[in-house]
């Protein structure tokens, strides 16, 4: 029964009751207080339902401190269920906690269990769960994953969250001046401005050629960036290509093989140049420089070049040069891994 309607019918039963016993008696009665000096006359009826009422009292004070604990029970179980709701999002975005930890054991140990997990969004359409904010958050997420951009101010995302790099990927790979200005800034890692900065190499290579300073190649950039200076589409210098090589660590095999690459792109000097430049400033190079003057039958220089290193060294060139002086003619390439 609810509490307003006991209330009502209990002061109705005792009021129905005094008048029912007042119509069969009307005397009163007197009472004398102990202790005290002094009497209390009330009507018969009232001293029978004193002790009604009195009763009506406590219960009534016993229903309002079970409805406060109950509503103090209701508030922390509304609290914890928001808490729990931060959690998730601050997992999905990888941002901190916070340190309030749910009162309720239940959502206690539920909170330990959510954050020993890590979050991901499933493909497809997701399955509505009734609070706003983290549907929003995750069909946001989800258009992130099928990569579109979209915009994540409104949940403080941690840049550190995948989903927040992969948003920054989208935005790269739809628009190029913002790839641009990840490029500009400092603020981006590493990584970041490798991606934009092989946005560029793909759709205004020249443009990208700016920003040669701003990235920290790697090797599969490096070998695009030759692919595109071998194609003509991008031109660099001596010390921009010996840069890029070297910054990635190029064993002889990889600069033997842009030379190779690089043969039909240069003239004659200017492949020489562009060898002799690296095999100064990278010993790796040194293969790769004789193999350019070999391939242009400079015979004496790449001779000259070999006399300058231990006769252990560069086997296969000097079988090359041995058979060569014999007249016997076999393709270079043989000698050298290409």
């Amino acid at each position: 029964m609810k509490f307003k309607y006991y209330f009502g019918a209990s002061l109705f039963f005792i009021i129905i009751l005094g008048l029912y016993v007042y119509s069969l008696s009307g005397y009163s009665y007197s009472y004398n207080v102990p202790f005290v000096d002094s009497v209390i006359t009330l009507p018969i009826a009232v001293w029978f339902v004193i002790p009604i009422f009195l009763f009506f009292i406590v219960v009534v004070f016993l229903e309002i401190g079970g409805s406060f604990r109950l509503w103090q029970k209701r508030q922390a179980y509304k609290n914890d269920y928001k808490l729990l709701l931060t959690q998730i999002e601050s997992q999905i975005l990888n941002k901190e906690f916070p340190l309030k930890q749910p009162k309720m054991n239940r959502y206690k140990a539920l909170s330990i269990i959510l954050h020993n997990l890590t979050f991901d969004i499933k493909d497809g359409v997701p399955l509505k769960s009734g609070d706003e904010r983290l549907d929003e958050l995750i069909a946001l997420l989800g258009d992130v994953k099928r990569g579109e951009y979209v915009n994540l101010k409104k949940f403080n995302p941690n840049n550190d969250s995948s989903f927040i790099r992969q948003n920054t990927l989208n935005e790269i790979h739809i628009d190029n001046k913002f790839a641009i200005e990840v490029l500009k800034k400092s603020i981006y890692k590493d990584e970041i401005k490798l991606e934009a900065f092989k946005k560029l190499l793909e759709t205004e290579p020249n443009d990208a050629k700016r920003f040669l300073n701003e990235v920290k190649f790697d090797k599969n950039t490096a070998d695009f960036v030759m692919e595109l200076c071998k194609a003509g589409k991008i031109d660099l210098s001596n010390e921009e290509i010996a840069k890029i090589c070297m910054s990635v660590g190029y064993s002889k095999d990889n600069y033997v093989s842009l030379a190779h690459k690089l043969k039909e792109r240069y003239e004659p000097p200017v492949w020489v140049g562009i060898f002799e430049s690296l095999s100064s400033k990278d010993e790796n190079a040194e293969l790769s420089y004789m193999y350019v003057l070999l391939e242009l039958e400079m015979i004496d220089e790449a001779k000259e070049r070999l006399n300058t290193h231990a006769q252990n060294e560069f086997i296969n060139l000097r079988a090359y040069m041995d058979l060569k002086t014999l007249g016997k003619k076999y393709p270079l390439e043989l000698f050298l891994k290409l």
